[in-house]
């Protein structure tokens, strides 16, 4: 096929969306060295990329539905015949390079691309297949003319230009640098943008969903079952994780909630509400754990304990005798008849000497650096360490029917917020700082730091399904507390 003279009717798209895909699987390889198979959705991308059929266009997909690979096709295919320059922009040089290492993987999958790839000077072939380390590419396209790549983040795109961009994780990337991505086009009047990512908030890519002048192309878990790109039960199983709306549904979290930072509250003061009950009841089943936030500087120090149902407040004193701190919990465990292993200290600061206190004491007690990764490969992938991995689960045990006793000290979590933050190339959960709490004048969150600890691990017994904990509490009686399991 020559590529030089392809040419698609855009008045047809269904017969481009064949036309597109028998282009790709006539040039292109999967990882198997196959022929590349793309979905509707996939060649619809390709297309828009490819024929730059919009000046302006907003992609929002469900993640790993491939469109890095598809991206990368598209603008290769695009610079090995048109004397043009391309830049992928991202939020961080590792990300960035995702759709690069796509694009030099596919170089070599047929005669067109790679007979018209420049190497520099000292490269060879092996080298670039092997290491796909190059950060900008060029391609001859006829008699003195050239196709160019290049990659770059938002943040370093001061002074440089190009007239094609495709703007990687573009939520991601805050408002001012992505202002540093716009002046990228001004050297040319002909100039082509498109946005890709998933709809984390963020003032610019919220805009350009919203803007006429965009054309959008949204892919959610529905269109990609349906393509055969994902299953439902894989979706059933991450239904619950962190941002599922946002990564799966395609969709925005709420207008209006959003602080001029990009924070979300965690969760708001209705719903912490509405999960009060009476104090002083007898209510509590299933586990039984303590949470222990050890405060310094004139803060509080605060036990809560927590059963699979029910969590309260029974120790808040303006103390730093980690002594008296550390009796206080070999008493309330006794009494309370909690075991070694559902004793959780933060163990930041003061917490320190507590844990070392009850370690002497009690065996097996959880001593908790909530500033370290997750244990669980799946919630490292999803959270930036262990205090975002505890909120997230306090707030799911929240909204799935986990009641708090009847107290104000619990309106702390009012405070708690969160966001994505990029790490390497992924996307993860972090919760608002206590030190960023403190400075809005705020009281330091120890109530509520000390309930998040308990979620540090999992709950065992646990309910085999979410809405035995709703009966549960539907049916709350205080004259006749629920019995244990």
């Amino acid at each position: 096929m020559d590529l030089n003279s392809l040419s698609l009717d855009q008045d047809k798209n269904k017969n481009n969306i064949e036309k597109v895909k028998d282009l790709v699987r006539l040039l292109y390889k999967n990882d198997k060295g196959e022929p590349f198979e793309m979905t509707d959705g996939q060649a619809e991308i390709f297309l828009e990329i490819f024929q730059r059929r919009h000046k302006r266009v907003h992609i929002s997909c469900f993640t790993r539905y491939g469109k890095s690979s598809i991206i990368a096709m598209a603008v290769l295919t695009r610079v090995s015949v048109f004397p043009e320059k391309w830049a992928i922009v991202a939020p961080t040089e590792e990300k960035a390079h995702i759709i690069m290492n796509y694009l030099i993987q596919h170089i070599f999958d047929n005669e067109h691309t790679k007979r018209r790839f420049m190497l520099a000077p000292g490269e060879t072939e092996e080298n670039i297949r092997r290491y796909r380390n190059k950060s900008r590419i060029n391609f001859k396209v006829g008699e003195g003319k050239m196709g160019e790549v290049f990659i770059t983040t938002a943040k370093n795109a001061m002074g440089l230009g190009a007239p094609n961009i495709v703007e990687d994780e573009a939520a991601l990337i805050d408002d001012k640098e992505h202002s540093l991505v716009m002046r990228m086009l001004g050297d040319s009047m002909d100039n082509f943008l498109v946005k890709v990512g998933n709809p984390w908030d963020s003032g610019h890519f919220r805009q350009s969903a919203e803007d006429s002048n965009y054309y959008k192309i949204v892919i959610d878990w529905r269109r990609g079952e349906k393509e055969g790109r994902i299953t439902r039960d894989f979706v059933e199983e991450k239904r619950n994780q962190y941002a599922f709306d946002v990564l799966y549904e395609c969709k925005f979290p709420p207008s209006g909630i959003v602080d001029n930072k990009g924070w979300i509250p965690l969760l708001t003061e209705e719903e912490i509400k509405k999960s009060f009950v009476p104090k002083d009841l007898n209510v509590g089943f299933g586990v039984n754990k303590l949470g222990v936030d050890v405060g310094g500087g004139g803060d509080f120090s605060v036990i809560v304990q927590r059963y699979t149902n029910l969590a309260k407040k029974i120790y808040k004193k303006q103390t730093n005798n980690t002594m008296e701190v550390a009796e206080a919990v070999v008493n309330l465990k006794k009494q309370e008849n909690i075991p070694n292993n559902y004793v959780f200290v933060d163990i930041i600061g003061l917490g320190r000497g507590v844990g070392d206190i009850l370690d002497r004491i009690i065996c097996g007690v959880n001593k908790v650096n909530v500033a370290e990764k997750p244990v669980n490969p799946i919630d490292a992938e999803q959270f930036v360490n262990l205090r975002a991995m505890c909120y997230w689960k306090l707030r799911e045990w929240i909204l799935k029917g986990g009641k708090l006793e009847q107290d104000d000290d619990w309106l702390q979590l009012t405070e708690i917020k969160y966001r994505t933050k990029i790490e390497g190339t992924k996307g993860k959960m972090e919760i608002i700082p206590k030190e960023a709490i403190l400075a809005k004048g705020k009281g330091s969150p120890d109530v509520v730091d000390a309930l998040a600890l308990t979620f540090a691990t999992e709950d065992i017994p646990y309910f085999a399904y979410d809405n035995e904990m709703a009966t549960a509490n539907a049916s709350f009686d205080p004259h006749n507390p629920l019995p244990e399991l």
